[in-house]
């Protein structure tokens, strides 16, 4: 759209749209059941479909995804012409137009009927509050408890980040929301700009996988799996909660590193009045969370939620909407749903191009023979697949082709469906935190002022329990709160105190000044605590004793070779 409004290929490309989405409504009922001949109008209305899904995820999902999406096609059209395992049959052009266009396996597949349905909902929820201020409540109410501590403007963009995932799960708009706030406080109080954009980046990254709202992703996850969303919410908290602990921990040790105090008390008092006036904002977040766990349908909730949020605000003056207020929230829910539209019509091509040529069957049987039937090495070829697509795709695209492609082939391997989906939805997150392309980090370094590079990598560094977290509760999914009541509380509790050793050995701060060898004890007792088993959480403790043992000989050495040798 330019300054003089839409151009005449826009209203073009709309009335191409229209008339091709009305079409599929009209004759789907019939082409379901009927077997011969394709008609050439099915033909050209499904060519339509398929090329304005390639400019739509080009422009608002990102050209990498529509390029990927346009040599699946050519791949499904000359398979005879690939080398090895990848070669096939080929697929006509019709039939495959007709597959893409007319059957659930394609552009209008499962990922495209959630975000008609589910996803949209809970974006205009979202938007909803955003357009009624409880984003900036978030950041207020996160300052008044993160602010007491020393450097609390960097525990302020933790706290506001997580409180902004319940409602957003898309990183880098997190970080432009909550980021605007909290780093230019980072920088006033002593953090360097590229730690200032790396923990905003870093923070707002666990958002988009921290419950009730992870994501599109999840919603789609929940269809694929079967299973109703409360259990994908519930199976993410913990590991979303651990992630933020370790931030935490980190921006603490970095705190105490740079000498940085708590905001003063007196900043904080006039805040907290504030923040009470304004708790209403907080009842229909509240009421989803109750009806999602109270399995209600996803779209019921989030509708009465939206609703809600509506009437809420009218409760104090300083929030009651205005008719603007209200359209702006449904305009911004409708731009936001659109790039999550549009990736998942391109990955719906992709999906599609799988089924029909069976290459999804034969990279399993790849993934199977470069893993040598070891889990952990196919879920090292999964996480590198995951970042790889994350250089230039959204979150939901990446988790959506992992999901087709590589799925099947971990839980062969006895890896549990949920395990292997949740783990391919996180490294989907992270991967936009890994450098060279770490799209989230390079938002966070854009409002920092920063090198993108210098925060890329800081940002990396800080998120590392992230990467070593999904392989544990891969294969031992107590994690995931799937299992016995004894079994996740001893895994919980070991994770905690291993996100613990894992932050000391990276920053060498935890309530004290590590030396390097306990540093290097500390990680290891980290791995051994994070995995579940007795036997690792035996070792682990073992090699916490010996961190504190040498920590304790080198301070008596120390104090022994300071002291005053006797006078004569």
């Amino acid at each position: 759209k330019s300054d003089k409004g839409p151009r005449w290929y826009h209203w073009a490309l709309a009335a191409a749209a229209a008339v091709s989405g009305l079409y599929a409504v009209l004759v789907w009922p019939e082409r379901v059941l009927k077997v011969g001949d394709v008609p050439i109008t099915d033909t050209v209305m499904g060519t339509i479909t398929i090329i304005l899904a390639l400019v739509v995820a080009a422009k608002h999902a990102g050209l990498t995804l529509s390029v990927v999406a346009g040599l699946f096609l050519v791949y499904a059209l000359y398979g005879p012409y690939f080398p090895g395992v990848l070669a096939h049959r080929g697929v006509g052009f019709r039939r495959l137009v007709d597959f893409l266009f007319m059957t659930t396996e394609g552009v209008f597949g499962t990922p495209m009927g959630v975000s008609a349905t589910y996803i949209i909902l809970f974006v205009i929820f979202g938007a909803a509050l955003s357009a009624f201020g409880t984003g900036s409540w978030f950041v207020d109410l996160s300052y008044a408890i993160g602010g007491r501590f020393r450097g609390g403007p960097a525990k302020t963009a933790v706290f506001a980040s997580a409180l902004m995932g319940t409602i957003s799960g898309a990183p880098v708009a997190n970080v432009v929301t909550t980021g605007t706030f909290t780093i230019p406080l980072m920088k006033r109080v002593g953090y360097p700009p590229a730690v200032a954009g790396a923990v905003e980046a870093v923070a707002s990254t666990g958002g988009a996988f921290m419950p009730p709202i992870m994501g599109a992703g999840a919603f789609i996850m929940a269809e694929y799996l079967g299973r109703p969303y409360k259990d994908v919410a519930l199976a993410a908290l913990v590991p979303a909660l651990l992630y933020f602990f370790a931030l935490f921990l980190a921006v603490d040790s970095q705190a105490v590193k740079l000498g940085l105090k708590p905001t003063s008390a007196d900043e904080l008092r006039d805040l907290w009045p504030k923040v009470l006036r304004k708790v209403h904002l907080a009842v229909p977040l509240v009421f989803l969370i109750g009806s999602i766990m109270m399995d209600w349908n996803p779209m019921r909730a989030a509708f009465w939620a939206s609703l809600l949020a509506f009437g809420t605000a009218f409760l104090n003056e300083e929030t009651r909407p205005t008719w603007r207020h209200v359209i702006q929230a449904l305009d911004e829910g409708s731009r936001h749903v659109m790039p999550i539209a549009a990736a998942c019509a391109a990955a719906g091509i992709i999906v599609g191009v799988v089924s029909i040529t069976g290459v999804g069957a034969k990279l399993a049987t790849a993934v199977v023979s470069l893993s040598g039937g070891n889990p952990l090495i196919a879920l090292a070829l999964t996480m590198v697949a995951a970042i790889i697509l994350g250089c230039g795709m959204p979150i939901t695209a990446v988790y959506i082709i992992l999901a087709a492609t590589l799925a099947n082939p971990l839980i062969q391997m006895g890896i549990t469906p949920l395990a292997a989906h949740m783990f391919m939805f996180i490294f989907a997150c992270v991967a936009g935190l890994t450098p060279p392309v770490a799209l989230t980090a390079y938002a966070g370094a854009a409002l920092a002022d920063a090198s993108p590079n210098r925060t890329g990598l800081v940002a990396f560094r800080m998120a590392l329990p992230a990467f070593i977290m999904p392989y544990l509760f891969a294969t031992s999914p107590a994690l995931l709160l799937d299992g016995a009541a004894g079994a996740v509380i001893q895994a919980v509790l070991t994770a905690t105190i291993g996100v613990m050793c894992f932050v000391a050995a990276l920053e060498g701060y935890l309530f004290i000044w590590w030396p390097a060898v306990s540093r290097v004890f500390l990680g290891a007792a980290a791995l051994l605590l994070l995995d579940p088993g007795l036997t690792t959480d035996i070792m682990g403790t073992a090699l916490i004793a010996l961190a504190v043992m040498v920590y304790l000989v080198q301070g008596l050495t120390r104090k022994a070779s300071t002291a005053s040798p006797p006078t004569a």
